[in-house]
């Protein structure tokens, strides 16, 4: 698991540059949006700016929040590695991304399939 010190993350209201920025400098393929006490309230993955950029001429007055998957699939720390790669493909739509949430929803990082195969 990447901690949330190494992985990207911003607020509901930040601009999409903002998390353009932040995915840039830490290049996860994701960026957990939290919240001010610092709970899970989605997740942007590269693909969701794909789309975003699809379906809208201009994503600069977007906010995070207006791109971002809400309820994203999770994971605790206490997830073994298999059920969290099953949960990761064995969907109609695979996710190479996982937000790692703890007590009352807490963000603490975030675990890439990449990583998983490493391991």
């Amino acid at each position: 698991m990447h901690g949330l010190d190494e992985i990207a993350v911003v607020g509901p209201a930040d601009s999409m540059r903002d998390v353009v920025v932040a995915m840039t400098r830490r290049p996860l393929g994701a960026a957990c949006v939290v919240n001010k006490r610092g709970g899970l309230a989605g997740i942007v993955t590269d693909g969701d700016l794909r789309r975003a950029l699809q379906k809208f001429e201009d994503i600069r007055p977007l906010k995070a929040a207006d791109v971002m998957t809400i309820n994203p699939v999770q994971i605790s720390p206490e997830t073994l590695l298999g059920d969290a790669l099953r949960l990761m493909e064995d969907r109609p739509s695979q996710i190479s991304v996982l937000p790692v949430v703890g007590a009352r929803g807490r963000c603490l990082g975030l675990l890439r399939l990449h990583d998983i195969y490493q391991h």
